[in-house]
């Protein structure tokens, strides 16, 4: 999960922040950079500050990953409790078919069987085709930049198939929001398990709230949670 994003401060609109003082919590510092936001975090959170200290940057690209919205969602869902290598090779695949960039028409000329031929289930090649053939019609995927977190979350999350957890992918690798908490993601419980020594990986229940002290940069920790599991190669 090491793909670059670009900053991006526009957030959740229901985000409250809950650290450990009790009272009226102050407002968090409107930082700049990633070395400012990862010094920032490190003084919040002790454990995760000790885990930061020999952490490289939480990576920012000049550049975009993917082509547009509409393909970094398809590679999202392609990439749905697959690994890794298992979602690249199918990607690869993919492109091979459709060239590059990815586009909705080329994919709905392909159809379901030619999907399914380059590795993808049932369930994901309908996701992919309902998308496209949305876009085609009208819906304007490109557009959600100015929306609210949780607004982009309601609108991705009526498409069949598309989740809170590849919504949250999207909002971090494309649109760059800094204020993301994957708490679906195994990665991120585990990596968050490990920073704080916890012997185990928490449930979802468990890691509820638990960077609220953390906000508004959570994606930052999140990211540090997935480098976390590669002290542990068994882990995947």
């Amino acid at each position: 999960m090491a793909t670059p994003v670009q900053l991006n401060y526009r957030s959740s609109s229901h985000l409250q922040l809950a650290g450990p003082d009790v009272g009226k919590p102050k407002a968090p510092p409107k930082l700049k950079s990633i070395k400012s936001i990862q010094k920032y975090l490190a003084t919040q959170d002790k454990r995760l500050g000790r885990f930061l200290e020999n952490a490289p940057l939480y990576p920012v690209a000049k550049e975009p990953a993917h082509n547009s919205h509409f393909e970094t969602i398809v590679f999202a869902v392609i990439g749905q409790q697959l690994s890794g290598k298992a979602a690249d090779t199918i990607t690869h695949r993919l492109i091979a078919k459709t060239g590059s960039p990815v586009k909705p028409a080329k994919l709905l000329k392909l159809g379901h069987l030619q999907l399914r031929e380059v590795g993808l289930s049932n369930a994901k090649a309908r996701t992919i085709l309902e998308l496209s053939e949305a876009v085609v019609k009208g819906f304007d995927l490109e557009s959600v930049d100015e929306l609210p977190d949780d607004e982009i979350v309601k609108q991705l999350t009526q498409f069949w198939g598309i989740g809170r957890w590849t919504v949250e992918m999207f909002m971090m690798f494309r649109l760059g929001r800094l204020d993301v908490w994957p708490i679906g993601d195994l990665g991120v419980r585990r990596g968050w398990g490990i920073i704080q020594g916890l012997g185990y990986t928490p449930s979802e229940k468990e890691v509820i709230g638990v960077t609220d002290h953390l906000s508004p940069y959570r994606s930052v920790v999140a990211w540090h949670c997935w480098r976390a599991t590669d002290e542990e190669p068994d882990f995947w």
